[in-house]
């Protein structure tokens, strides 16, 4: 997956209800979930054994709850750029991320506010399927700096 241009996103560049450039991966390899469940040390069958994830109930094996933040942490980072810091990511999975899709991370920023001194900005960010809007949602917080300021 290509990603964005390395860019260093300023705080006072960001305006509320600005769509984030999506990262899209996909579609998904059975080898894909063998390498996310084997690093992530997850040997849950349904991550990596399709007779078992169907037997749940399934439609087939499904990606890891770490992979899906991981790819939020992917999405936040290549927007906001390497001086940024993630504050907090939350979301909630909705329908399971299964082998052969295509998944494109996305984000609308909704607020900016500044606490403590540093210049915080909020986000929605959300995972879509080819078949599917939503299938994961949440919220985060990214510190940005300013125009001017040292990184």
């Amino acid at each position: 997956m290509p990603l964005p241009p390395v860019v260093d996103t300023r705080y006072d560049d960001v305006r509320i209800g600005e769509e984030i450039p999506a990262i899209s991966i996909g579609p998904l390899s059975h080898t894909q979930f063998i390498f996310i469940a084997s690093s992530h040390h997850d040997w849950y069958p349904g991550h990596h054994d399709v007779e078992y994830a169907r037997a749940q109930g399934l439609p087939d094996i499904f990606m890891n709850a770490t992979w899906q933040h991981g790819l939020f942490q992917r999405l936040l980072c290549a927007w906001a750029g390497p001086n940024a810091i993630p504050r907090r990511i939350r979301y909630r999975m909705g329908r399971p991320i299964v082998r052969h899709d295509t998944v494109h991370a996305r984000g609308v920023v909704t607020g900016k506010r500044i606490e403590n001194g540093e210049r915080l900005v909020e986000l929605d960010v959300w995972l879509d399927k080819q078949d599917a809007d939503k299938v994961s949602t949440g919220s985060a917080i990214v510190m940005l700096h300013a125009q001017g300021d040292a990184s």
